[in-house]
């Protein structure tokens, strides 16, 4: 189905044909259609899809410290981007060896195997590729299985288990990437071997025995499979301690250790202040915060893998006086106090879930979101949340509200720049929680805007506005179960905005919706109305300004060729589909006054 383009890109050459036809006269005045056609000479054409092809091979290095005993280490990523959107590519294969590391290499790792990420560039343990080898020498090593590659980027994740008598002093974990066979082609990467290597750290490692205490010695073993030895004293400062898959562990009496690790199916639940040096949440573990403490450095070190969790449940702080958050790693927020937060911290995935907090201001407080900022609920406050003063927040993800309250800025100017989505679904979102607070709001998307249920205002303060930013296109959808009032709209150059379903919101008194010259806006069957001014950027000597009177009265203007005050017979701007002559015309009805000569 054909769709309706208004199109700002000067490349269409897009020429201006301007027809006034009087449909009727009367004494009180003249109506007239105003017909504004843009030919456009590159209309959209089906295209046959390009064939999948292989570009090249990139190999990356972990460089990081790593500890003795720990399992699932990542060791090399390797990415493969394809051009092409055709009949995918399969993986038949990638081989690799342990070369770099200490040897013999049987005594320092083993059970290594390839993870595949799809195009997140980021490390987790999603979903993995051909089997386990258990031995690992320093012959080579490849991972079998037909594997499906995406368009562009694809990564994997080459993994080894540490063994808990690796060498020391120094110790080294690396490898190579040698060969990537893509049917009957073999590939190599464009550096097989990347620089850098992974020293191990000489710590002791023990591994909790069930869900018991932290506290006490008899909960862990030097061995996995409790044929081990239990530690002399928790507090040893080489000792490390590891929570296995599917025990739950309780800090309950208060402890002061070394090193802490939660592995993948770990939980623990700390209900009494406990003292690290480094705390570990890996990949799938969790980590749940029930005590209320005022001293961030109880953590001196506090890691965080992609997809961890961290479950913050009550007033106090965020542990940790340096803490390292990867962007695909979860905090969720059940309770929150006036210092909890802290601006020096990059969270992950964040999310607000507070039943019963007070309003919360996040002004100075928070800066930096890498993942996705989810609010769900806020708890009593009357404004949920709020930012005072002068701020910005960037979001790596989407902006997605299900709950609670959002009031936007007071007092000041926050700028919130919007990676991905910004998507609401049963919230109150304004741009600031009345005129009187003198807070403007600037939102900048690049992804889609998606209102589904609950309200959004952004035009309690004149200067606050929604920026379509970026290049690409972008989709905003509607439902009529959402009540959205715009203030400013910003479409930029090289933005399409597609609106989808069934509504636009509405254009308040005073507001501009502006479409940027190289910016196009698709409109499909919706209607945009209100009460504001339309402004369409065409080049650099013509603009089409549309007060939308839906506002009294409404001018047409371009370029000063049109002059004179008009009032509209019906206050609405419809922009219709395009025609099988592939013609895209923007029409308003008015009536011109008697005052006009």
């Amino acid at each position: 189905m054909a769709r309706k383009n208004l199109s700002q890109k000067t490349a269409l050459k897009t020429t201006v044909r301007l027809t006034m036809v009087a449909a009727a006269a009367a004494a009180a005045g003249l109506v007239m259609l105003l017909i504004v056609i843009f030919n456009l000479s590159n209309d959209e054409e089906g295209r046959a899809q390009s064939s999948m092809t292989f570009k090249q091979a990139i190999t990356t290095q972990d460089t990081t410290r790593i500890l003795r005993g720990s399992i699932n280490q990542q060791i090399i990523g390797v990415m493969i981007e394809t051009t092409g959107k055709g009949t995918p590519l399969k993986v038949n294969s990638i081989t690799f060896s342990a070369k770099g590391t200490s040897i013999p290499v049987e005594n320092n790792v083993e059970n290594a195997r390839l993870w595949y990420t799809g195009n997140d560039p980021e490390f987790s343990l999603q979903q993995t590729v051909g089997t386990t080898v258990l031995k690992v020498t320093d012959q080579s090593f490849l991972f079998s299985g037909n594997m499906v590659l995406l368009p562009g980027r694809n990564y994997f994740w080459l993994t080894m288990d540490v063994k808990p008598e690796a060498a020391t002093g120094p110790g080294m974990i690396d490898a190579a990437c040698h060969e990537i066979r893509i049917g009957a082609i073999a590939y190599q990467p464009t550096i097989s071997d990347p620089m850098g290597k992974r020293f191990t750290q000489a710590n002791i490692p023990f591994y909790s025995m069930g869900s018991m205490s932290l506290a006490k010695v008899g909960s862990w073993n030097s061995k996995r499979d409790g044929s081990g030895v239990a530690p002399r004293q928790m507090s040893e400062s080489r000792n490390s301690y590891f929570i296995q898959a599917g025990h739950r562990m309780i800090s309950s009496t208060g402890s002061n250790i070394q090193t802490l690790v939660v592995e993948k199916g770990g939980e623990l639940r700390i209900t009494s202040p406990l003292r690290l040096n480094a705390m570990y949440v890996a990949c799938g573990g969790v980590l749940q915060m029930d005590t209320t403490i005022n001293d961030y450095y109880s953590f001196v070190e506090f890691y965080m893998d992609n997809a961890s969790m961290y479950i913050h449940n009550s007033e106090g702080v965020i542990p940790g006086k340096q803490c390292y958050f990867a962007p695909g790693s979860g905090q969720v927020f059940f309770k929150y106090g006036p210092n909890t937060f802290r601006n020096d911290i990059a969270f992950g995935n964040l999310s607000i879930d507070a039943a019963e907090a007070a309003t919360l201001d996040f002004g100075g407080k928070i800066e930096n979101i890498k993942g996705d900022f989810e609010i769900r609920r806020t708890g009593a406050g009357d404004a949920g949340i709020v930012f005072s003063g002068n701020n910005t927040l960037n979001i790596g993800g989407s902006f997605q509200l299900t709950g609670g309250k959002f009031s936007g800025a007071q007092y000041g100017t926050l700028q919130c720049n919007v990676t991905d989505d910004f998507i609401l679904k049963g919230a109150d979102f304004t741009d600031s929680q009345h005129a009187k607070m003198n807070g403007n709001l600037k939102l900048n998307v690049t992804g889609d805007v998606i209102f589904l249920s609950g309200s959004f205002n952004s035009s309690m303060h004149p200067e606050s506005e929604i920026i379509l930013s970026g290049s690409g296109t972008s989709r905003w959808i509607q439902k009529p179960t959402c009540e959205v009032v715009l203030g400013n709209v910003n479409l930029s150059e090289k933005r399409k905005l597609v609106i989808k379903g069934e509504q636009f919101g509405t254009i308040a008194a005073g507001r501009t919706f502006n479409v940027n010259r190289g910016g196009e806006l698709m409109c499909e069957q919706v209607i945009i109305q209100g009460k504001g001014t339309f402004i369409w950027m065409i080049n650099h000597c013509w603009v089409l300004v549309i007060p939308m009177e839906f506002i009294q009265r409404a001018i047409w203007e371009i370029s000063k060729r049109l002059t004179g005050n008009f009032t509209p017979v019906q206050p609405t701007i419809i922009i219709p589909p395009v025609s099988r002559s592939k013609r895209v015309c923007l029409q308003l009805i008015l009536r011109k006054t008697p005052s006009i000569v």
